[in-house]
């Protein structure tokens, strides 16, 4: 009995050992070991590594869960309260259960089916330690160790370990601590025949803090997304001029000088820096009037379309405030409406509408600014863009430039 005893002690002593589940404000559970803790720091042993969670993110710290799975199938979820050679007493949100050993086929961790949100999360502490680090050693070679301290403090790192001492000014950054549960109010689900599920509570909501990287903010999400989709509007020059000789007038009468434009862009991750995708843009060309003559009245107006294959290098990926440059080639096509009117002598009659277009291929290039706000990301591009245009437009300026305001979000 004792031999037997002390195999299962072996075998799950990993999951009798101390370890917590870390509720953060954000919503996020850590499971882990707390293998030390400060005022301000709490070191968490996970399976991703050890991390520091400065307290002001955390909720509460709640007792981990276990997962129990039976050999005639179904599964129990609680802590362990006790166990011997003959029985496992499990504690659940449907009370205390007592378990037959032998029928009890394997156990593990219970994860809050977070391990992947657990994941991004350490990872981008550490991201954030190893920037705030590099951040201050280029900004001031000679800073106090102090100052060390606290930059590595705000980016989560692991600090506590390293023997440095923290004065009253960090409580300016973490004024507060968590609160740490009793066993009876963990989170738990009941299942032994697969058939029912109780759900978690929602997380409370959490009150004003400061800003932080956040597992539903943009800037958490440009690190780990593969795709980024936006809309702009701008203001575009595009002067065009269209041959009018057939009205007596020249090769080159002004037919517009600005026009607003609008469109969408789409955007695949080829690493942190570089980004190529396609867009697609419509500028809206104003009326314009001529009058030849008295008896004569032309109207113009029309639309231009923009197909374009782009790629968006970033000069700085990891910040907030973000710069890039972009350059591209696509396809260009002006259509212009063009009505004559003719005057009888009494009233104005209709006489022609024709529709006058050239297309042909074009180059674009430009750089632009975009900065993360809570789960949208604004921007501002200035493009330029080179076309050729042909028939009764090819008298127009190859050049033309868009400013523009946009909204992009990184999925």
């Amino acid at each position: 009995m004792k031999q037997k005893l002390l195999f299962l002690l072996f075998l799950f002593f990993p999951l009798l050992t101390n370890a917590e589940a870390i509720k953060l404000k954000s919503g996020l559970i850590i499971n882990g070991s707390i293998v030390g803790q400060t005022e301000y720091i709490l070191n968490v042993k996970t399976s991703y590594g050890t991390i520091a969670i400065n307290q002001r993110e955390v909720e509460k710290i709640m007792p981990d869960l276990h997962r129990i799975i039976l050999k005639g199938g179904g599964e129990f979820i609680g802590n362990i309260v006790d166990m011997d050679e003959f029985t496992l007493s499990l504690n659940t949100d449907n009370g205390l259960v007592n378990i037959d050993v032998p029928q009890i086929s394997s156990m593990e961790i219970y994860d809050y089916n977070e391990a992947e949100k657990q994941k991004k999360y350490i990872q981008t502490k550490h991201e954030l330690e190893e920037q705030a680090t590099q951040e201050l050693s280029q900004k001031n070679a000679n800073a106090s160790e102090l100052e060390q301290a606290k930059v590595k403090a705000a980016a989560g790192s692991t600090i506590s370990s390293s023997g440095l001492e923290f004065d009253a000014d960090l409580e300016k950054l973490f004024p507060s601590k968590p609160v740490v549960e009793a066993p009876k109010d963990v989170y738990v689900r009941f299942d032994n025949k697969n058939t029912s599920e109780k759900q978690e509570e929602e997380p409370s909501t959490p009150q004003k803090e400061i800003k932080q990287l956040d597992e539903t903010s943009q800037a958490f999400k440009k690190d780990f997304s593969k795709n980024n989709f936006e809309v702009f509007l701008g203001y575009q020059n595009l002067p065009l001029k269209l041959d009018l000789t057939e009205h007596g007038l020249s090769t080159g009468e002004d037919i517009n000088s600005a026009n607003i434009a609008f469109g969408l862009s789409y955007l695949r991750k080829i690493n942190s820096r570089l980004w190529l995708g396609a867009d697609i843009a419509m500028g809206m060309l104003s009326k314009h009037n001529f009058e030849p003559n008295a008896t004569t009245h032309i109207e113009t107006s029309g639309q231009v379309y923009n197909i374009d294959l782009k790629a968006n290098y970033y000069l700085n990926p990891k910040s907030l405030t973000r710069f890039y440059a972009q350059a591209g080639a696509g396809f260009s096509s002006a259509s212009i409406n063009k009505n004559l009117d003719t005057f009888n002598g009494t009233d104005w009659i209709q006489e022609d509408t024709k529709t006058i277009s050239s297309s042909n291929i074009s180059a674009l290039f430009g750089f632009g600014v975009e900065r993360s706000i809570e789960d949208l990301n604004l921007g501002l591009e200035v493009k330029g863009r080179y076309t050729s245009y042909s028939g009764k437009l090819k008298e127009s300026d190859n050049l033309s430039f868009l400013i523009a305001a946009k909204i992009n979000w990184y999925f």
